[in-house]
């Protein structure tokens, strides 16, 4: 199997200056096949076992039904979110300190990584996410000693503008932290509304929606305008967020309540195993 070296040449020049240009790159079949089949397996089992008495802050079902089915068979209650994946499965735990994902961040950085995040965002059958919204992530990290710290989705089946991928602004992690908003709609749920950024217009912004395959990933700034987008099929889509940070982006007010935070996942450019960092 291919491997990307770590290091500062584990992306080419064009990935990483698309990255730093743009605020994000679309890295193709980064994970092969068989990972894909091994992590889709993973989330699945978890997502089928899971019913609404079992909601927590660490997991979400779609808000747009008060009870349990109107799924599918892969996502038979609408899970819609699960955090914190290193703890609830080893395969996963075994994706957060990947090879391949480290060797992403290590060559944005040229730095050693902590993890910030290690999460699942499921869209069910017909999902109407419209309440997602245009957002921005850094807003929940601030205030962080530096900007060092970026997202990757891997997409474990096709998704795309229809179909519960992800849409962009290019170049927008520079335009600042501007104020969140939160508008309530006529006939959604109760305390139901929609986020967007003051100030932006969708009809007249560069929207980028790629199109992905099983195994590919995007890289963005936490400060990069995104959303994500509906998935018309009938069939629940699956992806899998990391976030990480070089090593020397700070959590000042340690605001960070994800249990994957402040995990080391390389040293010396090399991944760390859980049952290393365990003795640690």
């Amino acid at each position: 199997m291919h491997r990307r070296p770590l290091g500062p040449n584990a992306m080419n020049l064009a990935e990483r200056r698309h990255f730093e240009a743009e605020g994000y790159v679309v890295l193709r079949e980064v994970f092969g096949a068989e990972q894909v089949v091994e992590l889709r397996d993973a989330i699945i089992s978890l997502t089928k076992k899971l019913s609404r008495s079992d909601r927590s802050h660490d997991t979400g079902f779609d808000p747009w039904y008060a009870e349990d089915g109107h799924g599918d068979p892969i996502n038979p209650n609408r899970v819609i979110y699960l955090n914190d994946l290193h703890l609830r499965q080893p395969r996963l735990d075994a994706h957060m300190r990947s090879h391949e994902l480290a060797s992403i961040f290590c060559s944005i950085w040229d730095a050693d990584l902590r993890s910030f995040q290690a999460a699942a965002v499921i869209k069910p059958k017909q999902d109407n996410g419209e309440w997602r919204g245009w957002h921005q992530d850094m807003p929940d990290y601030e205030p962080l000693s530096n900007d060092r710290n970026a997202c990757a989705i891997v997409y474990l089946d096709h998704m795309g503008p229809d179909t519960g991928g992800t849409s962009l602004v290019p170049r927008s992690h520079r335009s600042g932290l501007p104020e969140r908003t939160l508008t309530p709609v006529a006939g959604w749920p109760r305390k139901l509304k929609r986020r967007s950024i003051a100030g932006f217009d969708e009809s007249t912004a560069n929207v980028v929606a790629p199109q992905f395959g099983p195994g590919d990933a995007l890289i963005f700034h936490s400060c990069l305008y995104h959303k994500a987008n509906n998935n018309r099929d009938d069939v629940s889509k699956i992806g899998l967020i990391n976030v990480y940070q070089a090593e020397d982006c700070i959590d000042i007010e340690r605001r960070n309540t994800f249990k994957a935070a402040n995990i080391p996942i390389t040293r010396d450019r090399v991944p760390i195993a859980a049952s290393e960092a365990a003795v640690k």
